[in-house]
């Protein structure tokens, strides 16, 4: 090309190509968030707050992990903002598994690198956003100016930023039905296998990540998540976050029309004998789900 080459009927090569991705994307959901470095994220299975995770992209590394560790392919194209990589902690509510019933949220944040995204180093410090990791680093001078210091944001500024950017409208119409979808199917997929007691319930910390078409995908789920009010968006979202689950837990009991605070119930099995134990039939009916696959 670069001395005057050209390939004959390009049009056919193309409309060909534009055909093959097409057909790549209805089975393969996550093709836009790939790319062509082959990376993937290892985490220790046993441990929490980001210690031990690393992006690799040597077949022998990875392979040579063993069982205790898991490990997901790396989101190549994410979402970034002014140039940086960031995550979401959604914290939704569970008080019950059997019906299951699940309450989401209306508040979340938003934890950012302290570094700007690249993808020709696998240095932890650019690609884990994990407050723990990231509150020990100092934030590259080269950063754009309008990042916060403290590496955080209240959704509320996600969603001002959102607006800036001419897409207002992606938080109500991609972000959180996405983020509930995938919420839902994965406590419906584990309940089984959860050790549950009647009359309690659990709080839990989903990691999301975003496509650049503002697509969430599910990283993980925490169990007992970190709420510690270390920053100023911490202290402004969990105590009214702690109230709110007095509220969903005590008052609701008794008072099904009582205010609930920022929780939203979001699901709750329909059709539950009472016994623990769903029909063959809803149970194959409950799992027949588009799953949302880990990056």
């Amino acid at each position: 090309m670069h001395h005057g080459a050209h390939i004959q009927n390009s049009d056919k090569y193309v409309d060909y190509c534009h055909q093959l991705l097409c057909k790549l994307r209805r089975v393969n959901p996550q093709l836009d968030i790939d790319g062509e470095k082959n990376i993937w994220i290892s985490k220790p299975r046993a441990l929490s707050r980001g210690r031990g995770i690393r992006c690799r992209n040597d077949l022998k590394d990875i392979c040579s992990l063993g069982w205790k560790w898991v490990v997901q392919k790396y989101i190549e194209r994410p979402l970034l903002v002014y140039g940086t990589k960031i995550d979401l902690r959604q914290h939704f509510l569970i008080t019950d598994w059997y019906p299951l019933t699940i309450w989401f949220y209306k508040h979340s944040f938003l934890r950012f690198s302290s570094q700007p995204f690249t993808l020709e180093s696998l240095d932890t410090a650019i690609h884990v956003c994990n407050s723990a990791i990231q509150r020990k680093l100092k934030n590259a001078p080269n950063r754009h100016p309008n990042l916060p210091e403290e590496n955080m944001w209240h959704s509320d500024e996600f969603k001002e930023y959102l607006c800036t950017i001419g897409k207002e409208q992606v938080w109500d119409s991609i972000i959180i039905p996405g983020m509930k979808k995938a919420l839902i199917h994965t406590m419906k997929a584990a309940r089984e296998n959860v050790k549950y007691k009647k009359n309690s319930y659990d709080l839990f910390g989903s990691d999301f990540l975003f496509g650049e078409n503002f697509q969430p995908w599910l990283l993980e789920i925490q169990y007992k998540p970190d709420i510690t009010k270390d920053t100023s968006v911490m202290k402004k979202i969990v105590p009214p976050m702690v109230e709110d689950i007095l509220r969903v837990v005590i008052d609701y009991k008794d008072d099904p029309n009582c205010n609930v605070g920022g929780f939203e119930l979001i699901y709750k099995q329909a059709n539950y004998t009472g016994n623990g134990i769903l029909s063959k039939e809803k149970t194959f009916r409950d799992l027949k789900i588009t799953t949302i696959s880990d990056p």
